[in-house]
């Protein structure tokens, strides 16, 4: 049975009772998945009444778009600033490769709620196609002179990626030792990639 309205919400503005909303989604997204999202459940652990989450949230996917918004906010995906001042590729594929795996410590718990439940991207809709087109854009900007070689955007977005990364720190790795050993993968086979794009035809 729905919890009781609470009177004095009444006077809340709308702007935090979406928050609210919001925040108990994503709770509920990461501890239980999709299946476990209904808007009863989502309504109690927001304390509303599901007709309010309703009104806030009319279709479908709104909800869903909101919570994937929050996510990203709150999971602070790195952007281009991180190159500031940066200048050879080596030195910043070095810094992608530290900023994300931080990312991918703060995500871990959201990473495996996605390997336990696929549809949350058919959920998230075309968040999840943004998010990788920016991780994407980061790596073609750390890779510089290489940014249009789609060889060297595969082997660092396969050697950089969250699935490497993961699979090193399952074995035990830091995630320092983790950014090493894939830098360590990476950084000489771009250079010879590099100096064999440079020789004439």
């Amino acid at each position: 049975m729905p919890r009781s309205y609470n009177l004095g919400r009444r006077a809340e503005p709308k702007a935090d009772t979406r928050a609210r909303i919001v925040d108990a989604a994503l709770a509920i997204y990461r501890d239980r998945g999709l299946a476990g999202a209904s808007n009863l459940a989502i309504a109690r652990v927001a304390d509303v009444v599901p007709a309010t989450v309703r009104n806030h949230f009319p279709e479908p996917g709104d909800l869903a778009r909101a919570v994937f918004e929050a996510l990203l906010a709150e999971l602070r995906i790195p952007t281009p600033a991180i190159f500031d001042g940066i200048a050879d590729p080596q030195s910043r594929l070095t810094r992608l490769a530290e900023e994300l795996a931080a990312f991918y410590e703060r995500s871990e718990p959201w990473w495996r709620a996605y390997e336990r439940e696929p549809e949350l991207i058919r959920a998230w809709g075309g968040g999840v196609d943004q998010y990788y087109a920016d991780i994407e854009r980061l790596m073609r900007a750390a890779l510089g002179d290489l940014s249009d070689d789609e060889r060297s955007v595969a082997v660092v977005a396969a050697v950089i990626g969250p699935p490497t990364f993961f699979a090193f720190r399952g074995r035990g790795l830091s995630s320092d030792e983790s950014v090493r050993l894939s830098l360590e993968l990476t950084l000489p086979w771009l250079e010879q990639r590099r100096e064999r794009l440079a020789r004439p035809a």
